[in-house]
């Protein structure tokens, strides 16, 4: 049903937008969300939206962009000064995997974007950004790695590489839940999954 027109202040409006444009591409998909269908359910007229972002391609991007800001807080919550590296590694990862199980329309949005953006969006300032903020928290991770290396907790001559793999395989195992055939994970099954994943990444680490 679509929400009534009331008065709001710019900002406000632009809040609004992003929250009902987060809830349709989240249960509909980036490709079947159209301008007419967020401003209806928005109760707006679709001008305003335009107005705010330009467009859906860039609107969608300020959500990817809210989604990673989200997520930055989440993850820096893992690294406080009363764990071990080890410890906020496994904070970090555990603090990752939670986040985006709970929020599947922001893994999709952030991890998954360049299945449903145009390849023409995703070269642009917005799109700089948001690499910008997966390298900081990718890189985040491979601090962790390299400081438990340092303390002797693990062996970790690469953290950097070692990082990317870590969020690509967490990535790789979250997104199977929209795989089209019998490797299709559901959310417990997924959870079963990332909790091998990381038993076998830090025994490894350990082991080396």
């Amino acid at each position: 049903m679509a929400a009534k027109r009331t008065r709001m202040s710019a900002s406000e409006r632009r809040e609004q937008l992003i929250a009902v444009a987060r809830g349709l591409f989240a249960e509909r998909g980036f490709h079947a969300v159209t301008m007419d269908a967020i401003a209806e359910e928005a109760g707006v007229a679709v001008g305003s939206i335009y107005h705010h972002f330009g467009n859906k391609d860039a609107l969608y991007l300020a959500l990817v962009e809210r989604a990673l800001e989200i997520n930055e807080q989440v993850m820096a919550q893992a690294y406080t000064e009363d764990r071990t590296p080890v410890e906020q590694l496994i904070a970090a990862s555990d603090a990752y995997c939670r986040f985006n199980l709970e929020n599947p329309g922001h893994f999709r949005m952030v991890a998954l974007r360049a299945v449903d953006m145009p390849p023409g969006e995703l070269a642009g300032e917005v799109e700089q950004r948001i690499a910008d903020k997966v390298e900081a928290l990718v890189g985040d991770v491979a601090d962790a790695l390299r400081r438990a290396d340092a303390a002797g907790q693990i062996h970790c001559p690469d953290p950097g590489r070692t990082s990317v793999f870590l969020w690509s395989a967490w990535n790789g195992v979250l997104g199977s839940r929209w795989r089209p055939d019998r490797l299709a994970l559901d959310d417990a099954e997924l959870e079963r999954v990332l909790a091998v994943g990381r038993d076998i990444v830090i025994r490894g680490l350990r082991a080396g």
